[in-house]
């Protein structure tokens, strides 16, 4: 709607609430021939008659201005509105952002604390939460379908992405309940030799394979894997049913699944995994700027 259209509703609402050409004139900051100018212009315009004149300056609406004034007050508070919205959205009040997250980062308490400390300070900002690995999170960032994400921590940051790591933790061994090592309280890595490894599928690996392949450098051996699986669930499932044994991160220790459980390697320098909070670079929405803003003190490499 065109700025004189606005005005000539608002010139309108004032003359219906006072029905008097000199207050309301007086009330929109302009003389009395000017809104007698402006309330003939909007008639011609609608091609109806809004008022009659009763005297020099009293007026009384038509049956057809009455209806008129209910539609213009709605115009002019959606307006009102409008603008609001929009100061509030360039401010970063009001918007919202996508973020991706993996199981594991749920299960560290990312969630709660970052995404939840955010909310909770933005009430205005609708964040829409998508569980994604971290191959399919860094394509969407990519694809600007993804504001942010909660990855594994890759070598690299992909060109046209920046991050940095919002959480780390040591490694533990995954098996069964009757393995034979399972009654020592840490286990020696080179104990597992022999051992059949399940790891995630190659497409999935990100980040998980290294782990494993750490674990076997510490005990000078190369990972046997037997068995892959589609994510960290159906691995301990598998552990579950003696197919093998596992390294996964220590926040799996808090899922009780039936006949497995977690024991620390023996070694001062246990694989870790860490976590990162990943972004596409040049984002200009204030929503998104907000949350990236919220997310900094959160690095742990600053």
């Amino acid at each position: 709607m065109r700025e004189i259209e606005t005005r000539l509703f608002r010139y309108f609402v004032a003359l219906a609430d006072e029905q008097h050409f000199g207050r309301a004139a007086v009330n929109l900051g302009i003389s009395p021939p000017t809104l007698t100018n402006q309330i003939q212009k909007l008639e011609a315009r609608l091609g109806a008659k809004l008022v009659e004149r009763r005297g020099n300056t009293h007026v009384v609406l038509t049956e057809t201005g009455k209806r008129f004034l209910e539609r213009a007050r709605n115009v002019l508070r959606e307006v009102d509105e409008a603008e609001v919205v929009a100061r509030q959205a360039a401010r970063g009040e009001i918007g919202r952002i996508e973020v991706g997250f993996m199981t594991v980062v749920s299960m560290a308490g990312l969630i709660e604390s970052c995404v939840g400390g955010f909310q909770k300070q933005h009430p205005g900002i609708e964040i829409i939460l998508r569980q994604m690995v971290t191959n399919d999170q860094i394509g969407a960032i990519l694809g600007r379908t993804l504001d942010f994400g909660f990855v594994r921590t890759p070598d690299d940051y992909p060109t046209g992405t920046d991050g940095f790591i919002v959480y780390r933790q040591p490694m533990v061994l995954a098996l069964p309940r009757d393995h034979p090592l399972a009654g020592a309280k840490r286990i020696k890595p080179s104990l597992l030799k022999d051992q059949p490894f399940i790891n995630t599928s190659p497409d999935l690996e990100v980040g998980f394979l290294k782990h494993t392949r750490a674990v076997g450098a510490l005990g000078h051996f190369t990972p046997r894997i037997v068995q892959r699986a589609k994510d960290m669930v159906s691995i301990l499932s598998c552990v579950s049913a003696g197919q093998g044994i596992a390294v996964v991160s220590q926040a799996f220790t808090r899922i009780d699944v039936p006949n497995v459980v977690y024991r620390e390697f023996e070694t001062d320098k246990p694989p870790i995994a860490s976590i990162a909070f990943i972004y596409r670079q040049g984002m200009t929405s204030p929503a998104a700027q907000a949350f990236l803003k919220h997310m900094r003190p959160h690095a742990l490499d600053r």
